[in-house]
């Protein structure tokens, strides 16, 4: 009987226990459900938040295309900082900015166009990118890509290069050797826009600005960006008379016709919001049409931390 009475005891403490272990799991079940649909919920929120200050930001820029004026210039309310919005938990912040004041890599896609050639040449130089790099991206944008794509094949996952126009400047990075310092030199001052899209001297940096021409003096052509900054030109002949007063006359009549302008018609839009200390970020470009059309959002790339 004693026995048989510890058998029983044995069997119930290994009842006990699995019901234990069950309970555990069950426990543990419920505690990772819990925490999924609070990083979901999280996830929403940031995704809301970023999609709100989006929103936001194409409103802006409406509003500016409806006052009616030719220029688009560095002291207008789309191109004034956004102090970070504090929000429940967390908060939201970002900026525009105008992608007609860099260089137009897509540029680089028309192999007739040796004017943007060489213009690409001077800048990547001015900034410290080696010649075989800028070949490299003048490559990777050309009809058909790289001649020598083994690179691209042995990448993993394997690329399959551009080979014409690109869509967003983020592309540039599939390039084998350039690198992420090279990346960053570059970045700020590049754009992937449509071919004929015109640079707005009123936001153009000195370094683009200085590119366009193969005897530019640095300082004078900075000189004159701050100059623009101050005063924004209305019309291009304004600027072209301030540029003839630094420039050879025969540098600026080699200007291809249609280059420069006044107005932009593609910005970009960088929004960071943060929650309970998770990052999202959101890099938008956004193409303002003639109202009554409202600003459309070209593409945009969301990254999570």
């Amino acid at each position: 009987m004693k026995g048989a009475r510890g058998f029983v005891l044995v069997n119930a403490l290994v009842l006990v226990a699995a019901l234990a272990a069950v309970a555990v799991f069950m426990l543990g079940r419920a505690e990772t459900a819990r925490f999924r649909a609070g990083a979901a919920l999280e996830a929403a929120q940031l995704k809301l938040n970023l999609d709100a200050f989006e929103a936001l930001a194409r409103e802006v820029l409406e509003q500016d295309a409806g006052t009616g004026l030719p220029a688009d210039h560095p002291g207008e309310a789309w191109a004034r900082a956004v102090p970070p919005v504090a929000l429940e938990r967390g908060q939201v912040t970002g900026r525009i900015a105008d992608l007609q004041g860099r260089f137009n890599l897509n540029r680089l896609a028309n192999p007739e166009d040796v004017f943007a050639r060489e213009s690409f040449d001077r800048l990547a130089l001015r900034l410290g990118m080696s010649r075989q790099r800028v070949d490299d991206i003048v490559e990777f944008l050309s009809p058909g890509g790289p001649r020598i794509a083994n690179d691209y094949a042995r990448a993993q996952p394997p690329l399959r290069p551009v080979g014409g126009a690109a869509l967003m400047r983020e592309q540039l990075r599939q390039i084998p050797g350039l690198s992420e310092r090279d990346y960053a030199r570059l970045a700020p001052h590049v754009a992937m826009l449509p071919g004929r899209t015109t640079i707005n001297v009123n936001t153009v940096s000195g370094e683009v600005l200085a590119s366009l021409f193969p005897n530019a003096n640095a300082a004078a052509m900075e000189a004159l960006v701050q100059s623009a900054r101050r005063q924004p030109f209305q019309a291009v002949d304004g600027f072209i008379t301030e540029l003839l007063r630094v420039m050879p006359e025969e540098d600026v009549a080699a200007l291809p016709e249609g280059l420069l302008g006044v107005g932009s018609t593609w910005f970009e839009v960088e929004i960071t919001a943060e929650l309970d200390g998770r990052v999202a970020m959101r890099r938008a470009v956004i193409r303002r049409l003639p109202l009554p059309q409202p600003a459309l959002v070209a593409y945009r790339l969301d990254e999570w931390n």
